[in-house]
């Protein structure tokens, strides 16, 4: 069983998505981004913003994405192969921090359980002011040691940012940052690379 946020998943009902520590007001997100409509989707945006890609340390240059995704502005244009076929989105609020956030998860398995695969979450708040003030919150968010955690530099094409085993963030913009968790064996880090270079921020939301 997977734990996630102070919460268990178990089923398709996923009361928090975090690792680490409490979340208020966790709920799924109707709409084409819900459930197994959050696959690929049609829509009357321009990709012209996600079409060509500068490259970085980290991500290279990225091919045009045959299929997208779409996450609160950003565009999610590769996922790892093989992952859980039960796509949920929530939205939730931490202090001035809102979170939109999608859930990959794989089961039933034999003791009934479901395991989280990927997370995807887009987080805006004010206080996101650089990368340090990011990695600040989510030292304290997460409740990990900031002396030891999320040391090593994360060069994204977007801003910016941080890794650490199972998880990668950067700063998108003043305001907004993205990050994304691996769920374990299912998600290596050269994938979990692979899926965080591959969000491009196309459009500014509120």
């Amino acid at each position: 069983m997977q734990f996630i946020r102070g919460a268990a998943v178990c089923g398709v009902i996923i009361a928090a998505l975090v690792a680490g520590g409490p979340a208020a007001g966790a709920a799924p997100v109707a709409g084409p981004g819900n459930g197994q409509g959050a696959g690929p989707v049609s829509t009357a945006v321009s990709t012209a913003g996600v079409a060509a890609t500068t490259g970085s340390r980290h991500c290279g240059s990225l091919r045009p994405p045959r299929h997208l995704r779409w996450l609160d502005g950003f565009a999610l244009r590769w996922v790892p192969p093989g992952i859980g076929p039960l796509v949920t989105d929530f939205a939730y609020e931490w202090d001035d921090v809102g979170f939109r956030s999608r859930v990959w998860e794989s089961g039933p398995y034999p003791d009934e359980s479901y395991r989280v695969d990927l997370q995807v979450t887009v987080m805006r708040s004010p206080s996101f002011t650089d990368v340090a003030a990011l990695r600040g919150f989510l030292a304290g968010y997460l409740e990990r040691d900031p002396a030891a955690w999320a040391t090593e530099p994360f060069d994204h094409p977007d801003g910016p940012g941080f890794l650490d085993v199972g998880e990668l963030f950067w700063l998108a913009a003043p305001g907004v940052a993205v990050r994304v968790l691996g769920g374990g064996e299912q998600v290596d880090l050269r994938d979990l690379t692979r899926t965080a270079c591959a969000v491009r921020q196309v459009m500014p939301m509120r």
